[in-house]
């Protein structure tokens, strides 16, 4: 209470800067005696904006940032962590008067969201119109009448295994990339200027079935020989290993190359655990490439083809099977060596390659090709068991 009463003996906003820090102030708004001060002495447009500040709920950044305005208090008062957030607050305001726009007569609560957690608490809140930015959602089917509005090339992800009847739900989807999961149907004939995004496929190719592969993961056979088991790999092209969605940011112009952090399928963990940490993925591709395949594909599915080696099935290579630009192979380097290899054009660089000597010396013994795959691999597989064309 004495600091209360203590705000009360000074007349003028520069007695106030003068005597009170600004942590001080903010005490004084939060507990409404700064507004009381400000309508008592003929500040009534800054009481005004205290009362708003705090019937809005600002943090305490924001309502720092607005007691600078309030008494001309440079920017500097601020630290550095308040400016940063309150710097992407104001962005996120920025973004949101950019995209959430409402048509005239339209009558719906409306939000716009960033996050799964804010899109949740819009539904809790009964937003009828939600405009999606940016990243990737899931959204309810039991859900009725809500229209869902994608800036930035949101991604809406579907997990559900059964057809999806977003007309009978009321639901209506625009300018949106989808993502299915599952080989299921899809009825948004009420939907506008939607991309559907096939994540349902195990194999591009067709001679070989998911569970065949699964058997080859297992390993060689304990009756079988190398030589069996290499020709049962031969065929293990195409298997989808694992997911990415791209991000804008992760573009590098200068160096027309995509990076990116894959998200590997739990089923080829036995293979895939190798590649986990100590490694960067991406892709070369042309600005206006680069530009259409995430306006089109921004969430892509990563194929592997595997080999034999040591008596084991490895990874041949990794890359993306697009509409939009074919077969992308995806580049793997290793973070603390920076392993690269030359390129010979935009949009087709290359994975991390086999040594071929095992292939090349097929008719030698097994031992002997085992010891000259590890002297050639040493200094590159580090327990990868893959290494790269020198």
């Amino acid at each position: 209470m004495e600091e209360s009463k203590s705000l009360f003996k000074f007349y003028s906003k520069q007695e106030l800067a003068d005597n009170f820090s600004l942590d001080e102030l903010l005490n004084f708004a939060r507990q409404r005696n700064l507004q009381e001060w400000f309508a008592e002495n003929f500040y009534a447009s800054e009481a005004r904006k205290v009362a708003a500040a705090i019937n809005n709920e600002l943090n305490d950044s924001e309502f720092k940032l607005l007691i600078c305005k309030l008494f001309d208090l440079p920017i500097e008062t601020l630290s550095a962590d308040e400016l940063e957030e309150i710097s992407l607050i104001v962005a996120k305001k920025q973004r949101r008067e950019l995209f959430m726009k409402k048509l005239p007569g339209d009558d719906r609560k409306i939000d716009f969201v960033e996050t799964q957690g804010e899109l949740v608490k819009a539904l809790k809140n009964e937003a009828q119109l939600i405009y999606l930015y940016g990243g990737e959602f899931r959204i309810p089917l039991n859900r009725r009448g809500v229209t869902y509005v994608g800036c930035e090339n949101a991604v809406i992800d579907f997990d559900e295994e059964f057809d999806i009847d977003l007309d009978a739900s009321e639901i209506v989807l625009e300018n949106l990339q989808v993502y299915l999961r599952h080989a299921i149907n899809l009825q948004a004939s009420k939907s506008k200027n939607i991309k559907i995004l096939d994540g349902s496929k195990k194999a591009l190719t067709q001679n070989v079935s998911l569970k065949e592969i699964f058997h080859i993961l297992r390993g060689r056979k304990a009756f079988e020989s190398p030589e069996n088991f290499k020709l049962r790999t031969e065929d293990i092209k195409g298997a989808a290993v694992g997911e990415t969605l791209l991000e804008n940011k992760d573009y590098e112009y200068e160096a027309a190359q995509f990076t990116f952090n894959p998200h590997w399928n739990f089923e080829y963990i036995s293979i895939l655990k190798d590649f986990a940490g100590d490694k960067d993925f991406s892709i070369k591709i042309l600005p206006h490439d680069a530009e259409a395949l995430y306006i089109n594909e921004r969430k892509l599915q990563i194929f592997a083809d595997f080999t034999y080696r040591n008596g084991k099935l490895t990874i041949l290579k990794l890359y993306f099977s697009t509409k939009t630009l074919g077969i992308i192979t995806i580049e793997i380097n290793l973070r603390e060596e920076k392993i690269t290899s030359a390129s010979s054009g935009f949009g087709c660089g290359y994975g991390l390659e086999i040594i071929t000597a095992y292939e090349e010396n097929a008719t030698s013994k097994e031992k002997s090709e085992e010891t000259k795959s590890s002297i050639n691999c040493e200094k590159i597989i580090s327990g990868m068991r893959i290494g790269v064309n020198k």
